[in-house]
């Protein structure tokens, strides 16, 4: 009997995991971080991932999105991408707040993205990213995602 007691919250435990899409961090204490949906895209040899906020099929914000780009890295499923190493003279990755009265940048002090998989068309991928931003200085703004890659 004390065995089952023990091993029910176990169980439970191992079956509450992180949701899937999920963005989480200080920054929530300056923006708030909710949003309905999650989309991938790729085009040509940028993939970007966006938290959208939805009003039935109406796009009201894209709550974050972040843009990297993996043209020069092969594989690209199991590695951590530095979104803040240059590429052509820019970093990597960029990550935005876009709204209807405008687009926020969050200048990143340090990030990493992570994909599962290979972020190919109609794909179906996982992964997450993890930040540390510039701007506002010293908050976090982290996500899992999973979703399928649109390409456009």
């Amino acid at each position: 009997m004390r065995a089952a007691l023990v091993l029910v919250p176990l169980l439970c435990l191992a079956n509450c995991g992180d949701p899937p899409n999920r963005l989480y961090g200080s920054v929530s204490q300056v923006y708030p971080l909710d949003f309905n949906t999650v989309q991938a895209t790729r085009v040509g040899d940028q993939v970007s991932v966006e938290y959208l906020r939805m009003s039935g099929q109406t796009l009201l914000a894209k709550t974050v999105k972040v843009t990297v780009s993996i043209g020069d890295i092969q594989p690209v499923a199991g590695t951590d991408i530095d979104m803040t190493a240059p590429v052509n003279g820019l970093p990597r990755g960029t990550v935005q707040r876009v709204e209807s009265d405008g687009t926020t940048d969050f200048p990143l002090q340090i990030g990493k993205i992570h994909f599962d998989q290979e972020p190919a068309a109609n794909a179906d991928i996982t992964g997450w990213f993890r930040t540390t931003l510039a701007d506002p200085a010293g908050r976090t703004l982290n996500g899992n995602f999973q979703t399928k890659v649109e390409a456009l």
